[in-house]
């Protein structure tokens, strides 16, 4: 691979039908100091094929997993496979601004090594029979403490993270309910923030996809079970000073409502 300061990482599951517009989306950027790596995860529509029409390119790369392994995983194992000190993962139905590497890039080297994640904002696009309808802009916010981060109801995107950082917390770790299949970015973040620190910048970059394929009521369920897990474990690895507060939301979604104090355990 060509030694660049940004891996763009692409999970891809059948996304036939939308990685074009991520892939191109790299492209256009307005920043060259990338490589792009489109892992398949055992794809059963035209996904290879089409990633396959991209490769002429000397900085994008395909690589096939055998078995489909889910999210985690298959961030893993790009991660192993990442020789930059910086990475962005973009969903394979989603797609980059222009201007995002280059803001990116510019707003993590000014800062200290102590900042793991540079974020900015998110246009919410649906996809409907006749095209894409704007919903909304979601403006995402900095946060003064690890506390302050998990009770935030929202995952920021774009991700732009320090791989040295990553590796350090163990990267994608699969020991999450489900294989690390749902929540995988959440449970990151959260081990991210107990070491160091996030910086936002206030900038639209990141276009998420919103469509029929989109998390079924079944994966809320699933959800569900994954972040009951993830914040308990999470709050007692901090040293077990809050206990969580849950709250099923009417559209399915367990939010996290509140943190008590722990009597026992005050920090």
């Amino acid at each position: 691979m060509i030694l660049s300061k940004i891996t763009v990482v692409i999970p891809v599951y059948n996304r036939s039908s939308y990685l074009s517009q991520a892939v191109e989306s790299i492209l256009r950027q307005t920043c060259e100091d990338w490589e792009l790596l489109i892992i398949d995860d055992a794809s059963t529509d035209d996904s290879v094929e089409v990633a396959s029409r991209f490769l002429a390119h000397p900085r994008i790369h395909l690589i096939e997993m055998p078995y489909n392994l889910g999210t985690g995983k298959t961030l893993n194992f790009a991660l192993s496979q990442i020789t930059s000190p910086y990475f962005v993962i973009l969903d394979s139905d989603d797609w980059l601004e222009p201007n995002a590497l280059e803001l990116l890039l510019e707003a993590i080297e000014t800062q200290p090594q102590t900042v793991s994640l540079v974020y900015g904002n998110t246009i919410r696009w649906k996809q409907e029979e006749r095209g894409l309808k704007l919903r909304s802009v979601q403006k995402y916010r900095s946060f003064q403490d690890r506390y302050d981060f998990i009770m935030y109801p929202y995952i920021p995107y774009p991700r732009f993270l320090r791989t040295e950082s990553v590796r350090e917390v163990g990267g994608f770790e699969p020991d999450i309910p489900y294989e690390g299949r749902l929540g995988e970015d959440r449970y990151l973040l959260l081990k991210l923030i107990n070491i160091s620190q996030f910086h936002w910048i206030d900038v639209d970059l990141y276009n998420y996809r919103i469509h029929t394929t989109n998390l079924t009521k079944i994966d809320r369920a699933k959800f569900a079970t994954v972040r009951r897990w993830l914040y308990t474990k999470m709050l007692e690895h901090w040293g077990g000073h809050y206990k969580p507060v849950f709250e099923m939301r009417k559209d399915g979604w367990l939010v996290l409502k509140e943190l008590i104090p722990n009597d026992e355990q005050q920090p």
